[in-house]
């Protein structure tokens, strides 16, 4: 009975170690997304042209095809190529797109809010871009717009994920990068995820008036998520217009990576994320993805992310969607360029 009691006990232990080294193996991030690396949910469309402003804009893409759910995949010489390039560097990393649309939920919506993070896993690090909004693109079958007008494009022709994927290939062609992730959510989901960690703290540059009645002061503040959705969508009060709540939404970003970092959430992030992704959040991160992400940034420090905004100039064309000359952020190309090697390139 002993020697049977010995032999459960040598099993258990080995069950342990077994178990353990399973975890290690899938959910440690500098594992567990080798395989969206070398499978990324986009990829840019070799074919688009991009020419300086003022010049005429075309695309020729024939060898795209669209798949059952409209969204435009490449041949597959083409996947092949962006992907070995990825593996022969022997990177870990891998790109995800931040969107925050204009709705509370339900309704046909554009991107309010789009940034770009590389993420790191080995390092530990994030660097993040903001795209403004009214960044000149080109979406696919319809032409040189603005990149938030993508998503409702892609809505409107597929529903809300064809609106997602819509978005995620613009800014892979933008970009000039393969996507591996998204994650999504709107105006009820940011306020509802925010207040569902206690709030968050934040230093704000200058005063943010947004009505009379309501300013949130220069300082130190704690926010809860209805004034950091107010300060996340206000460009009208600040000095810097629309790239002053850019660097707003990357503090608000940074500020809840920190909040979800204290000790008291650490023994529940995984399943506050989990949480968040079933109720408010829209992605393509699995439950496991979502727990091995919890362990990455167990590691990390508010000084671990990186942010800038996209270079350009103010302009005006015209909009295909419109059928008038609007408003535009347009790009410098070689400063994006040079932008996407310093930070999207380990």
């Amino acid at each position: 009975m002993r020697r049977i009691g010995r032999f459960g006990f040598i099993g258990f232990l080995i069950l342990i170690v077994v178990g353990g080294i399973w975890i290690w193996g899938v959910l440690n991030p500098e594992h567990r997304f080798q395989k969206a690396v070398l499978n990324p949910l986009t990829v840019p469309s070799s074919n688009i042209s991009t020419v300086s402003e003022g010049k005429e804009q075309s695309v020729d893409t024939p060898n795209s095809l669209p798949n059952t759910e409209g969204n435009v995949l490449l041949p597959s010489s083409q996947v092949t190529t962006a992907t070995q390039a990825t593996s022969d560097k022997e990177t870990l990393s891998f790109n995800v797109v931040l969107i925050g649309t204009d709705t509370w939920g339900g309704e046909n919506s554009r991107a309010d809010t789009i940034m770009v993070a590389h993420v790191m896993p080995d390092q530990r690090k994030v660097n993040i871009v903001s795209v403004p909004r009214d960044t000149r693109v080109y979406v696919q079958n319809v032409g040189y717009t603005k990149i938030n007008h993508a998503h409702i494009v892609g809505e409107l022709k597929g529903g809300n994920q064809q609106g997602t994927l819509t978005l995620v290939q613009a800014v892979s062609d933008f970009m000039n990068i393969p996507i591996h992730h998204y994650i999504k959510t709107n105006f009820s989901g940011v306020r509802d995820f925010i207040d569902s960690i206690g709030g968050v703290d934040m230093v704000i540059d200058q005063d943010v008036t947004i009505t009379p009645e309501i300013t949130i002061k220069k300082g130190e503040q704690h926010l809860d998520g209805e004034h950091a959705l107010y300060l996340a969508r206000e460009r009208y009060s600040t000095k810097d217009g629309d790239f002053s709540r850019q660097r707003e939404q990357f503090n608000i970003v940074r500020a809840v990576a920190k909040q979800l970092l204290k000790p008291e959430h650490i023994p529940d992030l995984a399943g506050l994320l989990l949480k968040q992704q079933n109720d408010i959040i829209d992605t393509s991160f699995s439950d496991s993805d979502l727990i091995s992400l919890a362990w990455l940034f167990k590691g990390m420090e508010s000084d671990d992310f990186t942010y800038e905004q996209i270079p350009g100039k103010n302009s005006f064309g015209p909009d295909p969607l419109v059928g008038k000359k609007v408003y535009y952020w347009s790009v410098d190309f070689a400063e994006v360029k040079l932008l996407k090697e310093r930070l999207f390139t380990e």
